[in-house]
C-alpha cells in the first residue's frame, strides 16, 4: 500500500511539472528557460527515481546489512553517473549553448524526487 502511494506522489509531481512546463510555455521561454529540455529532464529524473526506488525497496528486503548498504550505494551511485552522463551527453548535442536554467531546475526537481522516495522508503521500515 505504502509503495502505492508513493508511486502516485511521484507520478502526480511527475504529471504537474509536465501541466506546468504546457501552460507556462512562453513565459517559461520568455524567463530563459526551454520547456522541451525541462520536460526531457523531469522525464529522465522520474525514470531514475523510480529504478532507484525499487532497488531501495528490495533492499530493505535483504536479511543482511551489507546487502541493504550495497542496494543504497548502487541506487544512489546509478542517479549520480546517470545524471552526470546524461548532462556531458547534452552538453555535447546540444545545437548552441545548454540551456542552464532548465538544467537547475531538473537539478532541483532531482531533489523532490529523491525526498518523495526517501519518505516513501522511511515510511515502511519497521518501527521499534
Amino acid at each position: 500500500m505504502k509503495i502505492r502511494k508513493t508511486l502516485l506522489q511521484i507520478a502526480i509531481l511527475f504529471l504537474l511539472v509536465n501541466l506546468g512546463c504546457g501552460l507556462f510555455f512562453k513565459g517559461l521561454q520568455t524567463l530563459g528557460v526551454d520547456p522541451y529540455i525541462l520536460m526531457t529532464g523531469n522525464l529522465i529524473v522520474v525514470v531514475l527515481t523510480v529504478i532507484s526506488f525499487y532497488m531501495l525497496f528490495s533492499g530493505m528486503k535483504s536479511s543482511t546489512t551489507s546487502g541493504f548498504l550495497s542496494t543504497v550505494l548502487g541506487s544512489f551511485m546509478l542517479k549520480l553517473i546517470a545524471a552526470v552522463a546524461i548532462v556531458f551527453v547534452y552538453s555535447k548535442l546540444a545545437p548552441t549553448s545548454m540551456n542552464m536554467p532548465s538544467i537547475l531546475i531538473s537539478l532541483f526537481l532531482y531533489l523532490v524526487y529523491m525526498f518523495i522516495e526517501l519518505k516513501g522508503i522511511l515510511s515502511m521500515t519497521p518501527k521499534k
